[in-house]
């Protein structure tokens, strides 16, 4: 058996090969350019294209300088909410010390009866 499909592999790779050696290939080497080279580097030295070429997504990213800190932004937005100045928002919620109603034994025992349940579904392919 092996030595069948040794023959049958070879003879894949002898017909698959005489493929890959087909005359469509177009070399591109003598190709003449419609720049210079010095044409080329003067175009990107040019600030708009130099700015577009070095960026991934052509973004332009203008550089905005900060006056506080990430420490200061904090406390000034705890005191506010401390005051009351400033209202939570559904927008963005920092959980840092959340308390669980659940222990981790029951958490534990309810993954394993689900994971029980999705193996007694019998799983259907095709339909």
């Amino acid at each position: 058996m092996n030595i069948k499909m040794t023959a049958v592999a070879l003879a894949i790779i002898a017909t698959s090969s005489a493929a890959f050696a087909a005359d469509d290939f177009v070399d591109y080497t003598n190709v003449p350019s419609a720049k210079t080279r010095a044409e080329v580097r003067a175009e990107l030295n040019q600030p708009s294209v130099r700015t577009a070429a070095q960026s991934p997504e052509f973004v332009e990213v203008t550089p905005i300088a900060g006056g506080k800190t990430r420490a200061e932004v904090r406390a000034e937005l705890d005191s506010a909410h401390a005051q009351g100045l400033a209202g939570r928002q559904s927008e963005f919620v920092e959980f840092t010390q959340v308390a669980s109603t659940r222990t981790r034994e029951e958490v534990r025992e309810e993954a394993l009866q689900a994971a029980k349940a999705s193996r007694a579904v019998p799983q259907r392919n095709g339909g």
